[in-house]
């Protein structure tokens, strides 16, 4: 506990430890068995063009068919992936699954997220590149999303995968933009090419005009930077005005799809 939380800490032991890593063990050993068992399976949530509302891409998404007890969601069992190790074995599952359920979609694009320990594994571009080839699944139509918290943790090795990873022609997007503390500089340096606003960001945009300049100037900036733009989390015809007007490229959320 006191490792996680950073050098020279100290932590007081409590039972709620304990109990917290019995049900982390548990979860853990139920994922080695839910990959070995074929417990998951894929949900598809489309992006449609903001301008005429067709699907133009799909995200995947990853859902875990538990044999025992109740439901577990992405939130829960992906950080007990992460530090198990596992993610890794899921996350290849994930992009294999996701190629061949979309080879035959057309020209709809195909995002897929990646998690920080994916990206801070150097064999990584090496089994994507190995799973195009594989699936023969079109690199120019495959996009991964990532977070802040896959570069931040370690830049060097995620900018130098994510360099083999574009070699390939697959496409780079920030996820949850307006959660973090992205710079201009940050944004330069990993030369994305689309940006995804949160939700969270959307929301605040409609309630104060502080929050709207926010947003206005963010999809600004990532069209000066030849980034499109994703909105994520519309619900509204309302929240999709605004951003349409603002200049989003792509709309996503249980306005048009759930």
């Amino acid at each position: 506990m006191s490792k996680r939380g950073g050098k020279m800490r100290c932590t007081w032991f409590n039972e709620a430890f304990d109990q917290r890593r019995e049900a982390v063990k548990e979860i853990e050993d139920e994922l080695r068995d839910a990959l070995a068992n074929r417990e998951f399976e894929l949900a598809y949530q489309p992006l449609v063009d903001a301008e005429n509302g067709k699907i133009v891409a799909v995200e995947s998404l990853l859902r875990w068919n538990r044999s025992k007890g109740d439901p577990i969601g992405p939130n829960v069992f992906i950080p007990v992936a992460e530090e198990s190790g596992l993610i890794n074995p899921i996350g290849l599952w994930v992009l294999r699954q996701s190629m061949c359920d979309a080879a035959n979609w057309g020209d709809i694009k195909l995002s897929v997220n990646i998690s920080a320990a994916q990206l801070r594994n150097p064999e990584f571009p090496i089994k994507l590149g190995e799973l195009l080839e594989e699936t023969g699944f079109e690199p120019e139509r495959l996009e991964l999303e990532i977070t802040e918290t896959c570069l931040v943790l370690d830049p060097v090795v995620a900018e130098r995968s994510l360099d083999v990873i574009r070699g390939f022609g697959v496409n780079i997007s920030l996820d949850d933009f307006g959660t973090g503390y992205a710079s201009i500089g940050f944004l330069r340096q990993f030369r994305f090419e689309k940006l995804k606003l949160d939700r969270s960001l959307v929301v605040q945009a409609e309630e104060d005009d502080g929050s709207r300049a926010m947003m206005n100037s963010s999809i600004a900036m990532a069209r000066a930077m030849k980034m499109s733009v994703t909105a994520e989390g519309i619900e509204t015809h309302a929240q999709a005005d605004m951003v349409r007007i603002a200049g989003a490229d792509q709309l996503q959320g249980w306005l048009y799809y759930k």
